[in-house]
């Protein structure tokens, strides 16, 4: 019993120690551009005269949950101070769910609170999101990019494109490619034509102006 309280008193001991002798002078945080200084101080509980010498990176945990943190590291450059190392995710296109607006990384992860850009996905039924990084980078110069059960709806500045699956627009838009340097090509024509509306199918295509 002795023992236990004389352990006691010596960790209390080293906690009000490690606040009174080498408390958090500094913490240098790199690489946030969506996070602000005053969330990541909250989520990890590492701000200017908290204890130096209990800021193991386990404090990162709850930061790096964060959908906009891709990795977190906690570096030590001298005593007292701290430096925190983020990588952020960066929207490639912007998500609407009904009242909801998501900016889309590049690895498939929701991200709250992101501006608007391009493109746009929309639609209804279950959310696809492998398939919409392909169609993104398949149509690089996508406005808009609609799903539902049907198919996929791709909108860009010369032409509209749908298709019943990303497969079938992936070679077309392959097709397309080639077909700008080769004329014989039979799917040259619909992509090279500006403002058409194209439909692709398995058994071949079908374009509109």
């Amino acid at each position: 019993m002795i023992r236990a309280v004389l352990i006691a008193l010596l960790l209390a001991s080293l906690a009000v120690g490690s606040y009174v002798v080498l408390p958090i002078e500094q913490v240098e945080i790199v690489g946030n551009r969506q996070l602000s200084r005053a969330e990541i101080e909250r989520l990890t509980g590492l701000e200017p005269g908290r204890p130096w010498l209990w800021a193991w990176p386990s404090r990162l945990e709850a930061l790096k949950q964060n959908p906009w943190v891709n990795s977190a590291l906690l570096e030590r450059p001298a005593p007292g101070r701290l430096r925190i190392v983020l990588e952020e995710r960066t929207p490639i296109a912007h998500l609407v769910q009904g009242q909801e607006r998501y900016g889309l990384s590049a690895d498939g992860v929701l991200l709250p609170g992101a501006p608007a850009r391009s493109p746009v996905l929309e639609g209804r039924g279950e959310l696809p999101i492998a398939d919409l990084l392909l169609l993104i980078h398949t149509f690089p110069d996508a406005k808009r990019i609609r799903y539902n059960l049907a198919g996929y709806q791709v909108v860009t500045p010369g032409f509209v494109v749908w298709g019943r699956s990303v497969r079938e627009l992936q070679d077309w838009a392959k097709a397309r490619r080639i077909g700008k340097s080769d004329a014989s090509n039979p799917l040259a024509h619909p992509g090279a034509s500006t403002e058409s509306r194209i439909y692709v199918y398995s058994w071949g295509v079908s374009a509109r102006r």
